[in-house]
This record gives C-alpha cells, structure tokens and sequence, in this order.
C-alpha cells in the first residue's frame, strides 16, 4: 500500500515539474564559422502583398516575405545584409537593409509560422497597383543571393 501511495506521489510530483520547463532560449540565429545548412538562394515568398485597410481601396502598406533556402530545398534562417528596393510606376527606388546578422534584428524579422523573413514599406502612394521587389544578401562569407518578384494588388 505505502508503495502505491509513494508510485502516485511520484507520477504526480514528475507531472507538474514537466510543467515548469521553459523550452528553448529564443535569442536568433548564432554566427559559426561553418554552418552545415546555409542559405543557398532566397526567394521573394508569393506572401508578399499589399495591405489594405479593410473597407478601403487605396493600400496602407507593402509587407514583404523573404524565404532563404538550404541546399537541401528547407526554408531556413540567414545571417548577413539583406537589402531590398521596390520599384513601380509611381513609386521612387525605396531601399531597406536589414542586418539579419544581428541576433535581435533577425529574430523580430524572422516569421517561424511562415519561416520567412518580414519587412514592412509603411509609405505606399495610393494610386500603386503593382510594385516589383528586388532583393540581395550577402552573408559573411561573401556569396551574394538575389532574387526579384513582383507584387500587384
């Protein structure tokens, strides 16, 4: 009897310290001198879009998905200078680099529902419909990727 009660003592002392367990330290990518999965292309994702305000025609913002691939085709985390541009007919070259090399920088930017990188492009004419984004990285190790896609409403 006492071997029962001792038995279900410990299950339930094991049950709520499982509880307790923080889960992984969420600090961004950390830089190596070799990685066995790095980046070796980068895609403007087709998430990409014009955000409207619900009720409304004209655009509010540009959110820009970029997805970096490993040489096994998995989407994966980057570290070095991404810089994007956006180009369009009644749009001026807009230019964002983004240091993704910096622990707190990649970490806000990187989306792990999506696996993909975000930026925002806040000021948006509102006559745009179409915009075409060209993006390019360069990680530390000096192998730039570049990629373009194009975003319409």
């Amino acid at each position: 009897m006492y071997v029962r009660i001792a038995m279900v003592i410990i299950t339930m002392a094991v049950f709520f310290c499982a509880g307790c367990h923080q889960g992984p330290k969420r600090g961004g990518p950390s830089p190596v001198d070799t990685w066995a999965y790095t980046p070796q292309s980068l895609h403007v994702h087709p998430l990409s879009r014009f955000k409207v305000k619900l009720g409304e025609e004209n655009p509010e913002e540009i959110i820009v998905h970029i997805a970096f691939k490993d040489g096994d085709a998995f989407q994966c985390r980057a570290i070095g200078m991404l810089v994007l541009t956006l180009s369009g007919v009644n749009i001026k070259n807009t230019v964002k680099s983004i240091d993704l090399a910096n622990p707190k920088t990649n970490q806000e930017r990187f989306d792990g529902l999506t696996r993909t990188y975000l930026i925002h492009f806040n000021e948006v004419p509102t006559d745009l419909s179409r915009v075409r984004v060209f993006a390019a990285f360069t990680p530390s190790s000096g192998n730039k990727l570049r990629d373009t896609g194009v975003i319409e409403k």
